[in-house]
């Protein structure tokens, strides 16, 4: 028995809107960013963003092994999942918690901390679903036919590493392109 998937459009929309949003302010500032913010750094959002792709490789791992009935490859897979999302979180973390404005100080702060923000949360949504996702692929309770729950997570993670192309390059990129 097939069942078919539709995505959530929402999410879509929401990301396209900040994205959106981020262009609207830009294009009604004489500067953008905002005169005394530098262009953003490069290393530690490439290093992060690495992260966050080798994490979508570990998931798709984990779909291929829970087809295969190799629980214990499905397990570690799940976690490694969580664990290079949880350093690309830690990089965003120290990232911004030496930032040179806030998100009050003026609309660039405001709309790329609110992108990073929302990103993250998903981040961390993601991470939590997963977590429980990995728990329960520890017990035995996924295999080859029961794992409907596991690809549906997996098509959540991989929308949340494939809408952060997009908000890397308005954010990290877009700057140095004008």
């Amino acid at each position: 028995q097939r069942i078919a998937l539709t995505p959530r459009e929402g999410n879509t929309v929401e990301f396209s809107t900040l994205i959106a949003s981020y262009f609207y302010l830009g294009f009604h500032q004489p500067e953008w960013p905002v005169p005394g913010v530098d262009n953003p750094g490069l290393l530690l959002p490439l290093i992060g963003t690495l992260f966050l792709i080798v994490s979508s490789v570990f998931m798709h791992q984990a779909d291929r092994a829970v087809g295969r009935n190799q629980i214990r490859r499905l397990t570690w897979s799940l976690a490694l999942s969580i664990v290079c999302a949880a350093v690309f979180l830690g990089l965003k973390t120290y990232e911004y918690g030496h930032k040179e404005y806030r998100w009050d100080d003026h609309a660039y702060g405001s709309i790329v901390w609110l992108i990073i923000g929302f990103h993250s949360a998903h981040v961390v949504s993601v991470m939590l679903k997963t977590l429980v996702v990995c728990v329960l692929s520890a017990r035995g309770f996924f295999h080859a036919e029961n794992r409907l729950a596991l690809t549906v997570n997996g098509f959540y993670w991989h929308f949340v590493v494939i809408v952060w192309v997009p908000l890397f390059t308005v954010i990290y990129l877009s700057a140095r392109i004008s």
